[in-house]
């Protein structure tokens, strides 16, 4: 495999992690979006890789020995496979361990993050200013009692990304509603001492 092919099977994937990444973070669903990238920059860098093995002479040190060989590499790969199946939790990438130590924020991912929110609702949390309010979860949805707005998880998951705040305006400024997102994730109850 020569060293331009290499380098282009790289940008390949790695551009297509990056769009399913984007894609995936702006539809709240970074993981799957991350996932679905990266699968695709794999199957058409090793789809490419077959057309041009055929038109490529392959050097004596990368060719297989013999055709029995491949056939060993194919039935190992397969193996116990029944087709695709769906990621299980124990398959799930920690993208929060891939960061470096200095911009890591918050451990937790955010399904365990609106669990904390899902078991508060009903009970009173403040605002800054100090204004008490409730809320309701209604599917991915909190809507304070004060307002008839939505705050999407989503914004939950934006946000959670740069905890702790010190203050309100700290909440990224891309995130809908920051006074309850601010009250809400700075609260002991949904903290839990974790950020």
């Amino acid at each position: 495999m020569n060293e331009n092919r290499v380098y282009a099977d790289e940008n390949l994937i790695g551009g297509l992690t990056l769009i399913g990444a984007g894609l995936g973070w702006l539809w709240g669903e970074l993981l799957p979006g991350l996932l679905i990238g990266l699968g695709l920059g794999l199957v058409l860098s090793a789809l490419r890789s077959r057309k041009t093995t055929n038109t490529e002479p392959v050097s004596s040190k990368d060719a297989p020995a013999s055709a029995n060989e491949i056939e060993d590499e194919i039935e190992d790969a397969s193996e116990g496979s029944a087709g695709w199946q769906a990621p299980t939790a124990s398959d799930k990438v920690d993208l929060e361990e891939t960061r470096p130590a200095d911009l890591r924020h918050s451990p937790l991912d955010i399904e365990t993050v609106w669990a904390r929110i899902l078991a508060h609702q009903g009970e009173v949390f403040h605002q800054a200013m100090g204004q008490a309010f409730t809320y309701q979860i209604s599917g991915t949805a909190l809507i304070p009692d004060t307002t008839k707005a939505k705050i999407y998880k989503s914004q939950f998951a934006k946000a959670l990304e740069h905890v702790p705040f010190s203050k309100v305006s700290d909440v990224p400024s891309g995130v809908f509603g920051p006074s309850y997102v601010y009250a809400i994730l700075m609260d002991q109850r949904i903290r839990q001492n974790d950020w």
